[in-house]
Parts: C-alpha cells; structure tokens; sequence
C-alpha cells in the first residue's frame, strides 16, 4: 500500500562524499548539511560550483525513474523563466537518486539577517520578484509546492531565484503526526512551516487496515499523498516568506500554529503589525487568507499592487532592464559591469522618471548577461 519513508530505518548510514564515486564530472566540495530526506554537497564543477542533492535508496521499489522524467519536463518547462532556478540534471544509481543544481550564496533566511540589511526598497525589490517568479512558474504549468525563505536564493546583486522546486514531495499531510511534515519539509529544524493549511487533512487518509501510523503513498501518484498542487497553495507559502521577510525574520507561523490557523484558532495580526507599510501588510494578508478560494494569483496581486507596494519603476524598467543579467550569455562579472557603464546614461533617465528613446534592453552591446553562478546546464 506505499512506502513509510518517513518511518523507515536506514539500514546504514553513508556520507555523502562516498555517493560522488558514482558522479565523475563533479569533484566533492564540501558537506551543506543533511536530513534523513536529503544529504546536501556543494561540488566542483567546470562550469563553476554546483549544489548536488543525494536522496539514499532504501526501498528499490520506489519509482524514481517517473520522478526523474518529472523533474527533466519542469525543467523544460521553467527554461524562460528568469526568475525560477530548476534542478539541471538528475541521475539515478543503486545506491542513490542525485539532483544538481546551480549554487547560489545566499538564500533570502541567510540575507535576511546578513549585513548590510536590507533597506526597505530592497525588500520590496525582492518581494516583488518573488512574487514574479511565482507568476513566471505558474504561468509554465509548474506548481513549486514547497516554498520557504531556504528555496529563495539572493545573489549579490539582489536577484531572486525561486529553487528547489518540490513536485516529488506529498500534497497532503496529516494533521495528527507530525512525522512527515519534518520528513519532507522541516529541512532548516526551524519548525516554521509554510504549507498551506488545506494541504493538512485527517489523518485517516492515511491508514490502512493493518497499519494506523501516517502513510505517505509515493509509490504511485496515489491522490491522498500525491493531490493536485494547486497556485492557492503557493500564494499561501509565499505570503508566509514575504511577511518574513519584512518582519526582519519573524515568522508568521510554526506547525503547531498553522494548525490551529486551520481551524480558526489562532490569528496572524500579532505579526503582520510588524510590518510597517499598509500596502505590504494588506498584501501578506490577503496572500495567507485561510480559504483559498479567496486568495488571488501572483498576476492579479502584481496588478494590484502596482504603485502602492511596488513602485512602477519595477515594472517599467528595473524588472526588465535586470532580466537580461539572469541569461546565460556573458560568463565574467566585467562584461556586466561593461554593460552597465554603456547603459548608465538610459538608467539614469528611467531612475529620475525620464524616458528613452529606447527601450531598456536595447543597449549598445551585442550580447545578453548571465547569472551569477555558473552551474551545469
């Protein structure tokens, strides 16, 4: 009837160095922690430093190969968008299924607390991008199903890369044990939790007859464990990162209170009066309603918030103007900041609310710029 990953026992325990005999064009780097889901490495590769996810073999049974086909089809599908980091690459082996994406530094938890701090227009920067790349992976067809502030990665030039993108992770979880909520999800040991209520269900969902301990089904795309993700839950899930990330690192919620949010016993408002501006309160309030019918898509919330959270200038220029840096085109800092130089006079104008003759990707220069760190593509 499934697999209990979240209560089996491994039957040894490895390093995750000792999976890299198996990877030959990756160089083991150094340990970014584990869980008993993930084992994390940072790896070398050719084309810069990789993030190389193990995820140990303990039932053969499993059907990872439909898996890897579904992360290969959600990377085709993300290819355009800027703001959306997929896992580049799979591979399967006896021992392990290993994931590999790009590095990136810093994520939004890590900079959130990093000095120097973010002011208050760099965070609506970022919330607005975050908002972006929720629109650009919904629009692809792509539902990320696991949004945190650990999955949103800043570059140093304030970049926002929606990652770590769940599809293989259960829709819905019992809300009577906790065992596969810190399975699948609590990766940082932090307790917050980000998943939207409607995705906690009775825990009777779960059991068979023989066995009356939590059952996440991932050995078929069982509808009690694999449901549809739906975009309410992954407004919900970024509303949550966005209040974090204007309430300094506040959380909005732990497990235990987000599943007595669920049924209307605990409310949000001690913390949302942590965040200054009406406009971004109003939004993370809207985003985290607890029906989900009555949360809107990012595209509407972008909409509406046009010139009260985020100044139009996102819209008109700096959001496209900065696109071009998120290619793949240019492979050295210099050749951005050369690019830059060349188009300081045409960001000038838009900054002082002046206009080009030109649109603000029409820059003297032949070629388009690159994210900041390489990985394999």
């Amino acid at each position: 009837m499934g697999n209990q990953l979240a209560g089996i026992a491994p039957s040894q325990i490895l390093s995750v160095d000792s999976y890299f005999s198996d990877i030959h064009d990756h160089e083991y780097d150094k340990s970014l922690g584990s869980t008993r889901f993930f084992k994390v490495a940072r790896a070398k590769h050719r084309e810069g430093l990789v993030v190389v996810k193990v995820f140990a073999i303990q039932d053969p049974s499993l059907p990872l190969t439909s898996y890897k086909q579904e992360l290969e089809e959600l990377k085709i599908r993300l290819h355009s968008c800027q703001n959306c980091l997929p896992f580049q690459k799979t591979s399967l082996t006896e021992k392990a299924a290993i994931l590999f994406r790009q590095y990136v530094r810093d994520n939004l938890y890590d900079r959130i607390s990093t000095r120097p701090f973010l002011n208050n227009v760099e965070k609506r920067w970022l919330a607005f991008q975050i908002l972006n790349a929720v629109d650009q992976a919904h629009k692809a067809g792509v539902r990320h199903g696991d949004i945190k502030t650990e999955n949103v990665m800043v570059t140093s030039w304030n970049w926002v890369l929606l990652t770590d993108f769940a599809s293989f992770k259960p829709t819905f979880l019992p809300e009577d044990n906790p065992a596969d909520f810190n399975y699948f999800f609590d990766t940082s040991r932090r307790r917050t939790c980000y998943i939207a209520p409607e995705r906690f269900v009775d825990g009777s969902m779960f059991t068979t007859e023989s066995d009356h301990t939590p059952l996440v089904d991932l050995s078929s795309n069982n509808q009690r464990g694999r449901g549809e993700l739906r975009q309410a839950m992954d407004i919900f899930s970024a509303g949550c990162v966005i209040a974090e990330l204007f309430t300094e690192g506040v959380p909005l919620f732990d497990l235990s209170q987000l599943l007595a949010y669920r049924k209307g016993n605990f409310q949000t408002e001690h913390v949302l009066l942590k965040i200054e501006d009406q406009s971004v309160r109003e939004l993370v309030s809207q985003m985290v309603q607890r029906e989900p019918e009555k949360r809107l898509t990012a595209e509407e919330y972008l909409k509406q918030q046009r010139g009260k959270a985020f100044p139009d200038i996102f819209y008109t220029f700096l959001q496209p103007y900065m696109a071009q840096f998120a290619k793949e085109t240019f492979q050295s800092a210099d050749e951005r900041v050369l690019v830059i130089r060349k188009d300081l006079d045409n960001i000038l104008l838009n900054l002082r609310g002046g206009s080009s003759s030109s649109s603000p990707l029409e820059s003297p220069r032949e070629e388009q710029g690159p994210r900041e760190e390489q990985g394999p593509r």
